[in-house]
């Protein structure tokens, strides 16, 4: 009798027990999975975040629409069904009745269908029918700022740019509608429905601004039309903050029309090259060297430097990009006429050491940091295996590739004062109600070179826009610094004649600068020196910055007295050049032997002396 009351009382206690369980730990999930049996949930996507410039000017915001869902077992009539159905979606009558026919319990007759379409089908009173409310992204400006917005797939989750890298707080949550169904699903017509509202996902405000990026946009567009470029870049930062003011690319796509069944179009154009492309950056890159050896010490404003045309590295002659070579120059002249022989001068004296330590203080051998998604990093030579010759040829921007960010981040740091910024494209997430979610601050590290060299590079750089290579980019008013480059492009090892990437980086004011921007041109036809091909873009840039932002010219404009160009078809170089420089003009020589077959500006124009002349020899 005591083992079967011990018995009796363990039994009792653990039904007790698992009923406790039953109604108390696992009520919720059975009240669920017991919902889910009984009810049949339609989603209502949550409406997405919109996205903003820093004006507040809308760049990509939703609209709602609708997906037709059938439950076949649910429809009374499917021949009338699939009349009413193909009629107002414009669908193929048959097709639609073989789907009202499936064995599925549920199937999707047509997405993305108008408020209104849905109101049509839905006062038709057929049945079977449900509506799943669904949002379209919407860009209002489409083929704009495409990489750095980026897309979203047809779930309107975040895919590329700035829609993928938020995507946590740009994304709504999803609401859904109730409706009490029998065991094999149909409608109880006394059943009850039940609507969950979603939440709309925060708003991003971007650094990026509408004007600013539509004179970039203009710049890359033209760029390719005019040289019949691969492609085109431009980026416009705040130089202080590392604010992106515009980034622009061509060619792009319209993000209202996505081009998913072309994938190689699709991943080709909608990743930010500025960002995730290495290139080598050619004598954009005489900007660091430069900053490196006066930083350094082993040069000054009083070097004086002879190029020959060339200098000899452990055994190999090593070309100046004018052949003939630029005689005895000053420092100041070397940067304007941007002779190779003084930047491998430079950085054989840096040394190795020195000048990789240089380079990585400007953060050019790791990521920036900025908030776009697939961003790469430089490829340098490891210090190890890295010799005399290629030393040389990283002081004018060969032997080493970087990307366009690295390279306009360290050239900013040169001329700001040397402050290295984080690039970033977002300024601000609010939510619905204008609560800051998140806000970003600028991340500054202070003092990667002295405030004296960036004073010196900011002054010798303006003066490469007054008097040398630049001056393609000056504006009637204002100072204006930078640097041209033009860089021959290597395949499979090997350089590929005709092939050339053109850049131009340029900052403005150039006694305090404000922006800075890089111009990138990717295999231009024809001319392809930066001082041509890339520098004027940069101008026509700061030009419209200075109208949209009402900032007065600084410096008196003086009249430019205009002359004809002269003829110098037949011409050696060196009388070509005599003859130029007799009007104070920059020439490019394309070419090392022979005499001039063709020339830009053509003979008989009208021409200024701040004109940059290109001459092709053979």
């Amino acid at each position: 009798m005591l083992a079967v009351i011990l018995l009796a009382t363990f039994l009792f206690a653990a039904l007790i027990g698992k009923l406790i369980y039953i109604e108390v730990v696992s009520s919720s999930d059975l009240q669920a999975r017991a919902l889910s049996q009984w009810m049949r949930d339609i989603p209502l996507q949550g409406e997405r975040g919109e996205i903003f410039d820093v004006n507040g000017v809308l760049l990509a915001g939703s609209e709602t629409v609708y997906t037709i869902y059938a439950r076949p077992t649910s429809v009374a009539d499917k021949q009338a069904t699939a009349s009413i159905l193909a009629s107002v979606l414009g669908l193929d009558r048959e097709e639609t009745y073989k789907k009202l026919q499936s064995k599925i319990s549920e199937i999707t007759i047509a997405k993305k269908v108008t408020k209104e379409k849905m109101l049509e089908l839905y006062q038709s009173d057929i049945s079977g029918i449900y509506y799943s409310q669904t949002i379209s992204r919407v860009y209002p400006y489409g083929d704009f700022m495409t990489q750095i917005i980026g897309f979203t797939n047809l779930d309107a989750v975040g895919q590329t740019g700035v829609e993928a890298y938020y995507n946590q707080y740009l994304a709504g949550k999803n609401g859904y509608l109730l409706t009490e169904t029998d065991l094999i699903g149909r409608e109880i017509d006394t059943g009850l429905t039940r609507y969950i509202a979603g939440t709309k996902g925060a708003n991003a405000y971007l650094t990026l601004d509408y004007y600013i990026q539509s004179f970039a946009e203009k710049a890359v567009d033209e760029a390719m039309l005019k040289h019949g470029a691969k492609s085109a870049s431009c980026i416009v930062m705040d130089v202080t903050t590392g604010a992106i003011c515009a980034m622009a690319q061509a060619p792009s796509f319209d993000l209202n029309n996505v081009p998913r069944d072309n994938v190689a179009e699709l991943f080709g154009n909608s990743k930010s090259t500025i960002v995730s492309n290495v290139l080598e950056p050619g004598s954009t890159f005489k900007i660091i060297t430069a900053a490196a050896g006066l930083e350094a010490g082993v040069i000054d404003v009083h070097t004086r430097t002879y190029c020959p045309g060339y200098r000899i590295v452990d055994g190999q002659k090593i070309k100046c990009w004018k052949t003939k070579g630029h005689g005895s120059q000053s420092f100041y002249e070397g940067v304007q006429n941007s002779c190779n022989a003084l930047f491998m001068d430079t950085a054989l004296k840096l040394g190795a050491t020195r000048f990789y330590d240089f380079i990585e203080k400007l953060g050019m051998t790791q990521e920036t940091g900025i908030d776009i998604m697939g961003e790469a990093k430089g490829l340098t030579i490891p210090l190890a295996d890295v010799k005399n010759v290629d030393i040389a040829r990283i002081g004018f921007g060969q032997a080493i590739a970087v990307t366009p960010i690295e390279l306009l981040r360290a050239s900013a740091a040169i001329i700001n004062g040397g402050n290295l910024v984080t690039p970033y494209v977002l300024d601000r997430i609010e939510d619905a109600q204008g609560n800051i979610l998140y806000k970003t601050v600028p991340v500054v590290k202070n003092g990667v070179i002295r405030e004296a060299t960036s004073a010196l590079m900011r002054d010798v750089l303006e003066s490469v826009v007054l008097y040398g290579s630049g001056r393609n980019a000056q504006v009637a008013g204002y100072r204006i610094g930078g640097k041209t480059g033009t860089a021959q492009k290597y395949v499979n090892g090997v350089i590929a004649r005709g092939k050339y990437t053109s850049t131009f980086i340029g900052f403005t004011p150039a006694d305090n600068p404000q922006y800075i921007a890089l111009m990138v041109v990717d295999e231009p036809q024809g001319a392809y020196y930066g001082s041509i091909v890339a520098a004027p873009y940069i101008g026509e840039i700061f030009k419209g910055i200075f109208s949209y932002k009402n900032i007065a010219p600084t410096v008196s404009v003086t009249p430019k007295e205009e002359f004809v160009m002269p003829n110098l078809i037949g011409m050696s170089p060196e009388d070509a050049e005599a003859t130029l420089s007799k009007l104070k003009m920059f020439l490019e020589i394309a070419g090392e032997e022979g005499v001039v077959q063709s020339q830009m500006p053509a003979a008989g124009t009208y021409v200024t002396a701040d004109t940059v002349a290109l001459i092709d020899v053979w």
